[in-house]
């Protein structure tokens, strides 16, 4: 008894073992598939709980911004009367302080003249005034 085998059947033998070979390398892929798949699902549930922490503390968040530029606006208020006071303060203190320099200045002078003696005018205005 004789095999004969035609190379039809020799075609479909080979066909057959490649589709073997093929299947047996798509089960531990299909395997991963599934590992990777629920690894997904279970970051995706994870995500949804971080999301809803997350929009708890944003909300917290924007509250708080509204304070702190609340608190920004006061302090440049502050500021601004801080200016606006020390401005009012100038102006009201330079010109007594003025006259009140220029007339000590002038007694200075005159008591330092008369301490001296000098009476006549030319020596006045020659007198150097850094002595």
């Amino acid at each position: 008894m004789a095999f004969t085998v035609t190379l039809a059947e020799i075609s479909v033998f080979l066909i057959a073992i490649a589709i073997f070979i093929f299947v047996l390398y798509l089960i531990p892929l299909v395997i991963q598939l599934r590992e990777t798949a629920r690894g997904v699902q279970r970051l995706a549930e994870k995500y949804e709980d971080v999301m809803v922490d997350l929009k708890s503390i944003t909300g917290k968040v924007n509250a708080h911004i509204d304070d702190v530029g609340e608190v920004v606006k006061n302090f440049k208020d502050v500021g601004l009367k801080a200016t606006g006071l020390a401005d009012l303060v100038f102006s009201k203190v330079k010109t007594p302080i003025v006259t009140i320099i220029s007339l000590l200045t002038g007694i200075g002078f005159g008591l330092k003249h008369f301490k001296k003696g000098d009476d006549t005018i030319s020596q006045i205005t020659k007198t150097d005034y850094t002595d």
